[in-house]
């Protein structure tokens, strides 16, 4: 065999075991608790009782939040307990909200003096107690999109208002890519000079 037969046959044996390694830890599909539909874990603290009695009443920890401001995300204004999917509350589990700074220009006022887009809480993070520990969760922004996109964007599609709306600027970049592809093959393509007759 040839040295460059060799290398080649090398190279494609390490990244097959690269491209096995790396699809093992991907979530099987439609799992409704992998990082990218659910939430990716930020740290852990001790939980002792005064931090869950904290919780339990309502109350944001001070050693938690000392926390959460070291990771450079957004302070909670308000936590409680979170709720399963029939509505129940869940023990041991608790979700923090958020205000988002969101800039609105003229906002329009109403007759109860609140303007009706302006930025109202959200969930932020998920707090679950597993044995003596804490662990913090941030949501991931699909939560976002499933509970506030229909309110925000007025559009009855999922799917729409996410690409419409929320990655406006992306879609836009996209078409222009493809718009640009799509005139660059036409031109290619174009037969230039006379027919023959």
């Amino acid at each position: 065999m040839k040295p460059i037969s060799v290398i080649a046959l090398i190279s494609v044996l390490i990244l097959g075991g690269l491209f096995i390694y790396v699809a093992e830890d991907i979530p099987a599909f439609g799992d409704p608790n992998s990082a990218p539909n659910r939430y990716v874990k930020l740290f852990s603290i001790d939980a002792d009782e005064e931090i869950v009695g904290n919780l339990n009443q309502g109350v944001i920890p001070p050693g938690l939040m000392d926390k959460i401001e070291e990771t450079g995300l957004p302070l909670p204004t308000k936590v409680e307990k979170a709720r399963g999917l029939e509505g129940e509350w869940v023990e041991g589990e608790w979700e923090a909200f958020i205000i988002p700074e969101e800039k609105y220009y003229a906002l329009p006022t109403t007759q109860f003096g609140t303007a009706p887009d302006a930025p109202k809480e959200q969930r932020y993070y998920l707090i679950k107690k597993e044995g003596d520990t804490l662990d913090v969760y941030r949501y991931a922004p699909i939560i976002r999109y499933m509970e506030e996109g229909e309110h925000e964007t007025e559009v009855p599609n999922m799917v729409t208002y996410i690409l419409a709306d929320y990655r406006g600027y992306d879609t836009l970049g996209e078409t222009t890519v493809i718009f640009t592809a799509g005139v660059s093959v036409i031109l290619l393509l174009r037969r230039r000079g006379k027919m023959p007759k």
